[in-house]
């Protein structure tokens, strides 16, 4: 998760120049490309001193593999990954999201902005294969990532033992759960999602001290990830609002 990463995109590019936290190595704009974005860019390279260059639309496509970049990449210095026993100590209120066996990119990035959106601790990825944290999770993610400390660990049932220790409540999300609306949501929360296809491992459910879901409509099933997650972390804020900003 932690190798150089190119962040693709206008956006995505545009917004890791304007991010302080993160370090961008050098921006490419295909040949041909211009106007107003292509000036906006070459302007925020300038303000960073960030080095350009114009290349041939073939050597985007390399590194963007297969992520619509729109003439537009940027690449990154390895974004510096969080210590997931760190986490364990910030103070309450704190919700963490644990993403059991991720791989999709995409699904990363939208978890990423939800978290930056909502003022979460943080991202806690396990598993032997995390999607990178540039192409399609940094263009998702829309210049968020150096926002929220994201942590890889290799089980999260151990991790979400360590934090019940640390007094966090360790949820799981899945169909079969009990309603998200009627439940009370922690001020020490680990909210953890399955992967895609397979949800939550069987040693991460053992570990939880139960399990929500939300509420459907019959004949729905299930939510996207992202989506899921997004839902119920904004459940557990609506009850636990963020300190006025001093």
């Amino acid at each position: 998760m932690s190798q150089p990463e190119w962040v693709v995109g206008f956006h995505a590019v545009l917004a890791a120049l304007e991010a302080p936290a993160c370090r961008v190595e050098v921006v490419w704009l295909a040949s041909g490309v211009g106007g107003p974005r292509a000036r906006q860019v070459l302007e925020a390279a300038r303000r960073r001193g960030v080095r350009y260059a114009n290349v041939p639309r073939r050597q985007l496509d390399e590194v963007a593999a297969g992520v619509a970049h729109n003439g537009f990449a940027a690449r990154t210095a390895p974004t510096p990954l969080a210590d997931a026993a760190e986490l364990l100590g910030l103070p309450s209120p704190v919700c963490l999201l644990g993403l059991d066996g991720l791989e999709d990119g995409h699904n990363l990035g939208a978890t990423v902005r939800i978290a930056a959106g909502l003022g979460l601790g943080g991202i806690v990825v396990a598993g032997p294969h995390p999607p990178p944290l540039g192409g399609a999770a940094a263009k998702v993610a829309a210049g968020h990532i150096g926002r929220v400390r994201i942590a890889h660990v290799g089980s999260l049932g151990d991790f979400v033992l360590a934090a019940r220790e640390e007094g966090f409540w360790a949820l799981g999300a899945a169909a079969d759960g009990d309603d998200v609306t009627r439940f009370d949501l922690p001020d020490r929360l680990v909210l953890c999602l399955g992967a895609e296809a397979s949800g939550l491992r069987a040693k991460t459910r053992k570990a939880l001290d139960g399990v929500v879901s939300i509420p459907l409509a019959p004949g729905v099933e299930s939510l996207n990830l992202s989506v899921a997650a997004g839902i119920l972390v904004w459940e557990w804020r609506r009850r636990h609002p963020r300190p006025p900003a001093r």
